[in-house]
This record gives structure tokens, C-alpha cells and sequence, in this order.
């Protein structure tokens, strides 16, 4: 027998590890002396320290050690081929996860830019922004703004890209890269309705009876006159912005969904939610605004 530190010595490690290995039973002394405690190895025993070594750098777990202690140099051999197995499965899983991380990265970063490009070149139009009464030197300032916000919306919905829906008045696309194909296409240029939703659900055409009157404004000749008091809901749910315009109306313009996103997204820190837009002709003569909210349950 020897000491537990020639023993130690003979292994190439310290004892701080022998004594680990004895608290949570993978190896023993083979003698511990009652009055002084010392610690006593046989040779021997410096075969199963190898073993012990060997399948920790391995990956076993300490009970996988356990069982795999007592057995002879085949079930060992068996053992690392099942974890050499286990490790190529994972290594490939991890390479799948990164194939998917690229992808869904770029994926984003082009539904972003195409978003983005799109509200640009819809707010593009001087009038546009003379019938909100918003001076086209503030352009910059609050598009930026709205564009953090569709950032962040698409950021928080990076995991379902693949089910997205993109719902333009009656028409409905759904998976990112038919979004995107949309977007580039043109087919949001006129359209009255432009909805996204992340879980690939439909909303409703027209507006939910149960939402709530928020604000409303009637017999108005421009936006500007109403736009600054209108109150927005900040609270997570859906805002519906209708408008029965007459047909001279100023405010028959394109890019009139994309405004309204844009306003509401300058306001608001967040757009918790989404915002819809509905524009119909007036049955009256009348320009009438109504802004509804649905709160999401």
C-alpha cells in the first residue's frame, strides 16, 4: 500500500481529486487508518483512476462511471462507441441549429429592410404629409421611429417567420418569403388594408363588433385638423383606423394605412399590437374618421 500522496504521484493528479473521488464514490483507499485518518491506495487501483479519467474527459456522467466501473475493457470499448455516436448526433444537431440561425437570420434581416423600404417609398409623397400637417423636415425623425418599432415587432417574432401572415384588403400571404415576394411585387401600394400577424392567424375583414369606440371625427375637410388630439390606445390589442372618405377627398391618397402606422408607432414607445386600416367611400359627403380598439385577451 502507499499514501494517497504517492498515490497522487503515481496517477499525475493532486490529492484534493482523490479525495473528491471517495466523497462521491468512484474510488475508495483501500485502507484508511482509524487514529490519524491517513489515506492508503493499492497499486492496483490506479487502473480504475485511468478508467475514471479517461471516461470523465469522455462525457460520462459520474453515475454512467458507476456502472461502467466494474466492467472489463469491452463493455468500456461499447460504451465510447455509443457516446461517439451520441457526440456525432449532437455535433450534427448543432450544425442543423446553425444552418437555421443563418437562414433565419438573413431571412429577417430581409423581411426588415423590405418592410422598411416599402413604408419609405410610401411616405415619399409630399402631400401625404401636408394632409397630416407634419413638415416634411420631420420626416427622418418620426419614419426612424416607426422604423424601430416594425424592428422590434419582427425581432419578437423572429420564431415564427415561417407561419407570418401578410393581409392585404382580401388578400392573405403567409411564410416570409411570400411577405417579401409581396412586398416587392407592389401589392401593398393601394391596398386599403394591410394587416401582419406572426401566428399565421386571419383577422376578420371587417371591424370586430366587441371593439370599442376610441375617438371619432366627422364632416373634417383635412387629417390635420383632428390627428393631433386623437387619443391612442396603448394597451396590447388591435386599432382600427376607419375612414369614409368622399371622393374629392385630400385624403384619398396612397400610403394612407402606412401614415396611420407611422403616427401611432411615433407616439408609442412600443406598438403593443396591431394597427388596421380600413378606408371605404362616404355614403354622406362627409369625411368620418372613427378610431375602435380590440384589447387582446
Amino acid at each position: 500500500m502507499i499514501t494517497i500522496q504517492g498515490f497522487a504521484k503515481l496517477c499525475g493528479c493532486n490529492t484534493q481529486t482523490l479525495r473528491y473521488y471517495d466523497r462521491i464514490g468512484l474510488l475508495a483507499p483501500a485502507k484508511v487508518d482509524e487514529w490519524t485518518g491517513y489515506r492508503y491506495y493499492e497499486e492496483e487501483q490506479a487502473l480504475l483512476f485511468v478508467k475514471i479519467k479517461n471516461l470523465q474527459q469522455a462525457d460520462f456522467s459520474i453515475e454512467e462511471i458507476k456502472v461502467l466501473l466494474p466492467g472489463d475493457d469491452d463493455l468500456l470499448a461499447a460504451a465510447f462507441e455509443r457516446k461517439i455516436r451520441e457526440q456525432q448526433q449532437k455535433l450534427e444537431r448543432i450544425r442543423e441549429i446553425q444552418r437555421s440561425y443563418l437562414k433565419e437570420k438573413m431571412d429577417m434581416q430581409k423581411l426588415v429592410s423590405t418592410l422598411i423600404g416599402f413604408v419609405e417609398g410610401q411616405l415619399n409623397n409630399p402631400a401625404l404629409w401636408e394632409e397630416f400637417g407634419i413638415s416634411m423636415d420631420r420626416k427622418a425623425e418620426i419614419t426612424a421611429k416607426a422604423h424601430a418599432v416594425l424592428a422590434n415587432i419582427m425581432a419578437e417574432n423572429r420564431e415564427t417567420l415561417e407561419t407570418i401572415t401578410l393581409t392585404m384588403d382580401d388578400q392573405a400571404v403567409t411564410g416570409v418569403e411570400n411577405v417579401i415576394r409581396a412586398v416587392q411585387d407592389g401589392n401593398l401600394v393601394s391596398a386599403d388594408r394591410i394587416l401582419v400577424n406572426p401566428d399565421g392567424t386571419e383577422e376578420p375583414k371587417g371591424v370586430p363588433e366587441d371593439a370599442v369606440v376610441v375617438y371619432e371625427r366627422h364632416g373634417w375637410s383635412h387629417i390635420s385638423e383632428w390627428i393631433r388630439e386623437m387619443p391612442i390606445p396603448k394597451e396590447k390589442g388591435e386599432r382600427y383606423c376607419v375612414f369614409e372618405l368622399t371622393p374629392e377627398s385630400a385624403s384619398n391618397l396612397i400610403g394612407l394605412p402606412t401614415m396611420m402606422l407611422v403616427m401611432m408607432a411615433a407616439e408609442m414607445d412600443e406598438l403593443r399590437g396591431g394597427v388596421t386600416c380600413h378606408t371605404t367611400p362616404s355614403k354622406d359627403e362627409q369625411n368620418h374618421f372613427t378610431l375602435l380598439f380590440k384589447e387582446y385577451l
